[in-house]
């Protein structure tokens, strides 16, 4: 909660100490989940405030209380078994349930960028899988969810943001669920009430992605910061963890509360019967008289109530759907046990002329999916969070009231020795005369054919400014110590003209045009002849020969971040083959290839194209 903890903790940012004390009631009024009046209180915040970043703080909090309005429609009623209060900074060996290494600290190789903060980073310990889950910081201190997978024992891949779960802001302590389809996690950049707010994105194994992410719904989450959610692993349980009962910033309290797949939802009407449930002390809730009623403040919507009918038909239809497929299956399960003709017959036309009923249902309910898709996108484009549960009368229930839980520390796990890759990191070779400078070491000149524009050779290495957004630039240091400067590759006589009047007209009048073929520099006249008379072998292709049982994800990966050519597949004499291109000149597909090297790729080679 950074921004509430600056604003709070001081007028820096000079405002008046009624803008402080007015936006420091409304914070009291959101964690005491009394939106609408905390709205009020914002509102009138920004109609004084002439600070922007005090604004957009303001902003970010009028829609964590909107989003609040919104959970608040739909609460679940967890069973709390128990709570106990343990250090921040482990709080996480302290879960129930959990053998020793369960947790290990993220090592630096995977966080470099790594600064002050309360909580340990750690990674949950996946021994002997293929996949690392973990949060890292950048060189500003956000924290993005990561993940690297096997290529071999020792060795794994470069780390790969998450990006459909990454905010703007933080993601932290992610965890994966036993049959790794659940990712959960924690941010305080997402649609939330404000605070670190707790989320699960599924598996999409169509599509090979994490699914946008889904909050947990209140009361999991709530205005103040809750992390780490996860089953224990008996299955009967599910643990967290959240400050908003902590007296103590290095406190923290775990809820141990009963495992619900699918909890029951209904609409929390008072303020306080959210505070009560929010506090997770188990036991129910006694609606006490007098007290203010949220039904003014959890409105009377209707694109809410049509958005509910739209889920309740989605489900009869499902229903439906679900008891024609078994309806099929059992007159299935009777066409092959029968001996008899008639009934065969009679079965077999029965069995077709449901599939297409069948068929038809199925085309309705993957309509109605889309528009109900259509219209939850459409919410969270306006930052309001709804849920697909339908909300239903609690049922009574056994009661429980939460007692003390049994805790145990734990300690920490270590990582096996792992070889992480360098990210591959793919230079922009485009020429520009604006933007950001592609800086390139050359150290070998390329074998191709190319023109270049010759800048100038001077005793001291450049500065960025001299080259007046001109991009890329070639730096080679000769062998009598001066530096010499190009730019631009070129592969054609056309091209490279172009290029050179716009580096002319910024302002290098002594910039020539130059040409380079086997690595050796020749003159413009011979280059163009070279050119004109080229007509085999002047585009490339890379060929993989170690893949027939397709090409493994980390090679697959690299190849994707390195290129955006073509991968084709060829048998040749009863084997798979793998292509990628075609590239216009080998110096492309060296690129490619030497990222390959890296991964220990084998099977690789480049090979020219004829054209006919």
């Amino acid at each position: 909660m950074l921004p509430i903890f600056l604003l709070a903790g001081g007028l820096t940012f000079g405002q008046t100490p009624d803008i402080k004390s007015k936006y420091l009631s409304a914070e009291e009024l959101r964690r005491n989940y009394r939106f609408q009046e905390a709205i009020s209180i914002y509102k009138e915040i920004l109609e004084t405030s002439g600070d922007a970043s005090v604004n957009k703080a303001v902003i970010s909090s009028i829609a964590n209380c909107e989003n609040g309005l919104s959970m608040l429609e739909y609460g679940a009623r967890p069973k709390v078994y128990g709570s106990a209060v343990v250090p921040l900074k482990d709080f996480f060996l302290y879960y129930p349930d959990i053998p020793d290494s369960t947790w290990i600290l993220v090592p630096p190789a995977l966080n470099r960028n790594k600064k002050d903060y309360p909580i340990n980073n750690v990674l949950m310990n996946n021994a002997g899988g293929d996949v690392i889950f973990f949060s890292a910081q950048d060189t500003d201190g956000k924290w993005d969810i990561f993940n690297i997978k096997r290529i071999d024992q020792t060795k794994w891949s470069s780390p790969e943001p998450l990006t459909t779960l990454n905010s703007q802001e933080d993601e932290i302590l992610p965890y994966i669920s036993k049959d790794g389809k659940k990712l959960y996690f924690s941010s305080n950049g997402l649609s939330g009430m404000g605070g670190f707010d707790l989320y699960v994105s599924y598996w999409d194994e169509k599509r090979k992605i994490w699914d946008t992410p889904q909050n947990l719904g209140f009361p999991y989450s709530s205005p103040d910061d809750d992390y780490l959610f996860m089953d224990t692993e008996s299955g009967e349980f599910s643990i967290f963890a959240s400050n908003r009962e902590c007296g103590s910033r290095d406190s923290i309290k775990l809820y141990k509360l009963g495992f619900e797949s699918n909890p029951v939802r209904s609409p929390v009407t008072t303020n306080e019967e959210a505070v009560w449930i929010s506090s997770l002390q188990g036991g129910s809730y006694k609606k006490q008289e007098n007290k203010s009623d949220l039904s003014d403040t959890i409105r009377a919507n209707p694109e809410t109530s049509e958005y509910t009918k739209m889920i309740k038909e989605f489900r009869k239809l499902q229903s439906e759907i679900d008891e024609s497929i078994r309806q099929i299956n059992s007159n299935r399960a009777l066409l092959s046990s029968t001996g008899n003709d008639e009934e065969k017959a009679a079965l077999a036309k029965k069995i077709g002329e449901d599939e297409m009923v069948l068929l038809e249902k199925q085309s309705k309910l993957t309509a109605s999916n889309q528009a109900i898709q259509l219209r939850e996108m459409d919410f969270l484009s306006r930052g309001v969070i709804i849920s697909r549960e339908e909300p239903v009368e609690e049922k009574p229930s056994e009661e429980t009231v939460a007692g003390p839980m049994t805790i145990k520390l734990a300690l920490y796990g270590k990582l096996p020795y792992l070889e992480v890759l360098e990210p591959v990191v793919k230079a922009d070779y485009t020429f520009k005369t604006e933007g950001p400078l592609t800086l390139v070491e050359e150290k070998e000149i390329p074998e191709d054919l190319f023109y270049t524009v010759q800048l100038f050779l001077v005793e001291n290495q450049a500065d960025s400014s001299d080259f007046k957004g001109i991009s890329p630039i070639f730096e080679r240091k000769t062998k009598t110590g001066k530096y010499n400067y190009t730019a631009g590759r070129f592969y054609s006589y056309r091209e490279a003209t172009a290029a050179f009047q716009l580096i002319k007209s910024r302002g290098f009048k002594d910039a020539t045009l130059s040409a380079y073929n086997e690595g050796e520099n020749i003159s413009v006249k011979s280059a163009r002849l070279m050119e004109d008379k080229v007509t085999v072998a002047n585009t490339y292709q890379i060929r993989l020969t170690s893949y027939p049982e397709g090409i493994p994800q980390p090679v697959l990966e690299i190849i994707r971040k390195s290129t955006e050519k073509d991968i084709a597949m060829k048998p040749v004499e009863g084997k798979n083959i793998y292509f990628v291109g075609p590239f216009a000149n080998k110096t492309e597909a060296e690129a490619v290839v030497t990222a390959l090297g890296e991964l220990a790729a084998e099977g690789v080679t480049i090979e020219a194209i004829e054209n006919k």
